[in-house]
């Protein structure tokens, strides 16, 4: 029996994160012997249960049958999957086939979406048309190594952005997120694993977020499924009636007008207040591979001063620039490079209360839709 949402406690994110250069790793299970004891003195440790999110990084394997854990973590993953195991917890794995196209030149990029790769991974007698598919039973593969081949999987994160550079896109990220739901909730499982999907699949992520780092790359602003004001950005399917997400509606936006560079002025030196405006505002749609990135040199200009003005809650001296800003009230979108509208709220950053709610709400239910459908 499964509860109607599953609740759990994760200890860390992605703590053995190879970048880390293993800072964390003496504390995770002692951590994650802690809070099973707190819940277990507060009676809820059948309710709640203790987990420990892993980036995929923490196994290896050319091919899928011969996954193992990495050497350096292995002992230590025995020791948490072995304590994970006995008190009742899934492992939970984010996977990403993105970033495996995006950080190999190489890798073909049919492979990372569920359409029947022309480029196939054939692994003895099975063969993975997906990338998904392959990095799921790599873990398979070395839980199995050290004891624990029946070990639940829950897919803590998983998602397609959707700007910032060359393959983050709508079109993909919707063809991705489809895919996936898709491959979910037919109940294939894996190769290794067969009719048997992950327990519970969670996309990542809701909203785009404006201002997290983009020190793994641009796009990292850009994994919502829906944009900073709660519009959904492409059909999604969950196998629950209605083929589409509902967008906010309601929005309390600022008035209808944007801050451009004025044209008639010399913008010789508008690059200094392009790169004040940018270390303050989002302006990864304008590096290379992001929705503006070829509009021109003026509508370059115009999209930073405007993302500073508007997270500035449009203040009139937010837009002078040195008098090289000017405020229109003409939409200077330019077809995919949208100049956007904040919206009142102390920070124009940030989602009004209404709209927070509302988005929570309806999180809540896509979870839910895609977790248990596949039970």
């Amino acid at each position: 029996m499964h509860s109607r949402f599953s609740r759990y406690i994760a200890v860390g994110n992605e703590p053995f994160l190879m970048t880390y250069q293993g800072q964390f790793q003496a504390f995770v299970l002692p951590s994650v012997i802690n809070v099973q004891q707190a819940l277990a003195k507060a009676n809820l440790a059948s309710e709640v249960k203790v987990v420990v999110p892993c980036n995929a990084d923490l196994y290896q394997s050319n091919l899928p049958s011969q996954g193992a854990f990495r050497p350096d973590i292995n002992q230590i993953v025995v020791q948490l999957v072995s304590f994970l195991s006995k008190n009742g917890s899934p492992f939970v794995v984010n996977i990403y086939p993105f970033l495996s196209l995006y950080g190999n030149a190489n890798f073909p990029a049919d492979y990372a979406f569920f359409e029947n790769s022309t480029h196939p991974l054939v692994d003895g007698g099975n063969v993975y048309t997906n990338a998904f598919d392959g990095n799921l039973d790599t873990l398979l593969a070395a839980l199995n190594r050290i004891g624990f081949g029946q070990m639940p999987i829950i897919i803590g994160e998983i998602g397609w952005p959707t700007d910032g550079v060359v393959a983050a896109n709508i079109s993909n990220a919707e063809r991705f997120n489809q895919g996936l739901v898709n491959h979910i909730l037919s109940n294939k499982g894996t190769p290794l694993r067969p009719g048997i999907p992950p327990m519970e699949v969670y996309l990542f992520g809701l909203l785009d977020e404006g201002q997290k780092s983009v020190l793994p790359g641009n796009f990292e602003r850009h994994w919502g499924i829906f944009t900073f004001d709660g519009q959904a950005k492409y059909r999604l399917d969950l196998g629950q009636g209605s083929k589409e997400l509902v967008s906010a509606v309601n929005v309390p936006y600022l008035p209808s007008r944007w801050c451009v560079a004025n044209s008639y002025r010399d913008l010789s030196s508008a690059s200094t207040h392009v790169q004040l405006a940018c270390s303050r505002a989002d302006c990864t749609t304008l590096l290379y591979g992001g929705s503006c990135n070829t509009v021109g040199e003026i509508a370059n200009v115009s999209y930073a001063f405007n993302s500073y003005y508007q997270q500035q809650n449009q203040a009139e001296e937010s837009c002078y620039f040195d008098g090289l800003g000017m405020i229109t009230f003409v939409d200077p979108s330019i077809a995919d490079c949208r100049f956007l509208v904040g919206i009142r709220d102390s920070s124009a950053s940030v989602l009004s209360k209404n709209i927070r709610n509302f988005l929570l709400t309806l999180w809540i239910v896509m979870m839910y839709s895609l977790a248990f459908t596949c039970l």
